[in-house]
């Protein structure tokens, strides 16, 4: 590693020496999160402050290998943090669980880039999405791609991306046929103001245009490489560094709408308690119905958890080589099972929670649309992972048409 600053001139952050480090740093940002949260919400942009408080308590860095300055703490201190980051702020977990994310995916590329993007905690990276077919990468004379297909979706985390991944089949040279990961930088790609949506409105997913955007052969790693090993220090570090990026990637960001379920129902909580204040016993015992939904709602919440931690547990203390297919379409199952049980739960305790929670100032609103918003995800949606997990208690090989199951 190099200087004591990265080349944008911020300061390295601390390293980060265990799961309850890094609890302890994000519940000691929470209280501001939460005060910055409705304007989040409005103004349909993460607070740039919050951003810099995760940089500087090295936030950032717990997908990061230790060889570049990072803490490496795993996947499940990752959805840990993603998790506190929900319970008061959806779009703020949901932005910080991409840009993390993606510094897993990072340690696909070669060596120089990892270290030239690794070592900074400015340098985050975003991804574009366009589900129907890829990008074009055209080979240039002399190497290098030029890159081109138009408009792509859901580019998370875009206002404080450096950079943005973009997902092409290469056209000509050595490579030719092969899907890519290609690093663009952001000032290079059209920006569409088409993000009005009815949740996760800060996570600023805008749709990019990709036209004539030349990246270097350096910043383009094969998408056989990404579902292999890290490349570099970061295998010898072993463990979570060992699997696929694409075999876990929805796992990023599926601790926001649970998070955010888990604040709807802490405010329902303190909803009911004011409405049952100066009740006497017998009142408050006609509200029974209410007190089992919330239990059954807390139940769905804890579940959700359970099944994701019993996945990163296998993540971090697991080769990727070890994992069977029935482990692939286990952890997509829990993905979107955990999502959906935490919609349902949140969903459920907006019925308890009464007329009072339908306004702005609440806040439990905002809670209870981050959570729909982020459940629709199309890799959280049941219908298309349930299936295959059933496909492989039966023996039977994935649908070819199943993309997050290897």
């Amino acid at each position: 590693m190099s200087e004591a600053k990265a080349a944008s001139g911020v300061a390295r952050p601390p390293v980060l020496a265990s799961h309850n480090d890094a609890l302890v740093a994000v519940r000691e940002l929470l209280p501001r999160i939460a005060e910055r949260a409705a304007a989040v919400d409005r103004d349909r942009a993460v607070s740039a402050e919050t951003i810099r408080e995760l940089e500087e308590a090295g936030l950032f860095g717990v997908l990061t290998p230790k060889s570049y300055g990072g803490s490496a703490l795993g996947w499940k201190t990752f959805a840990s943090v993603v998790m506190e980051l929900g319970s008061v702020c959806g779009s703020t977990a949901w932005t910080y669980g991409v840009l993390t994310g993606h510094n897993h995916l990072l340690t696909r590329f070669p060596e120089s880039v990892q270290e030239r993007l690794l070592t900074d905690p400015a340098q985050h990276v975003s991804v574009v999405f366009r589900l129907t077919e890829p990008f074009i990468a055209t080979a240039k004379e002399g190497g290098g791609y030029v890159l081109s297909g138009g408009q792509g979706r859901f580019c998370s985390g875009i206002d404080f991306a450096k950079w943005v991944g973009v997902t092409a089949t290469i056209k000509g040279g050595p490579n030719d046929g092969q899907f890519a990961f290609c690093l663009a930088e952001k000032e290079k790609l059209g920006q569409i103001d088409d993000w009005q949506t009815m949740g996760m409105r800060g996570t600023g997913s805008r749709s990019i245009d990709v036209d004539g955007v030349e990246v270097a052969e350096e910043m383009t790693a094969l998408a056989v490489d990404a579902n292999g090993p890290a490349v570099g220090p970061a295998l010898e570090e072993g463990g979570f560094f060992t699997w696929s990026y694409l075999a876990i990637a929805p796992l990023a960001i599926v601790g926001a709408p649970i998070g955010a379920a888990r604040g709807v129902l802490r405010e329902t909580l303190n909803m009911v308690n004011k409405r049952l204040k100066g009740l006497d016993d017998e009142l408050v015992a006609t509200h029974s119905a209410t007190f089992a939904r919330i239990s059954r709602a807390a139940q769905d919440i804890d579940c959700a958890e359970l099944l994701l931690m019993n996945d990163f547990d296998q993540i971090d203390g697991k080769n990727f080589s070890e994992a069977t297919p029935l482990d692939f379409a286990r952890i997509r199952r829990d993905t979107a099972a955990a999502a959906q049980l935490a919609r349902h739960a949140a969903n459920s305790l907006m019925e308890a929670a009464g007329a009072s929670s339908i306004y702005e100032k609440a806040g439990i609103e905002r809670m209870f649309r981050d959570v729909n918003a982020g459940a629709a995800h199309f890799a959280f949606m049941e219908d298309g992972v349930a299936p295959n997990y059933g496909r492989a208690l039966l023996g039977l090989p994935p649908a070819r048409t199943n993309a997050f199951v290897r």
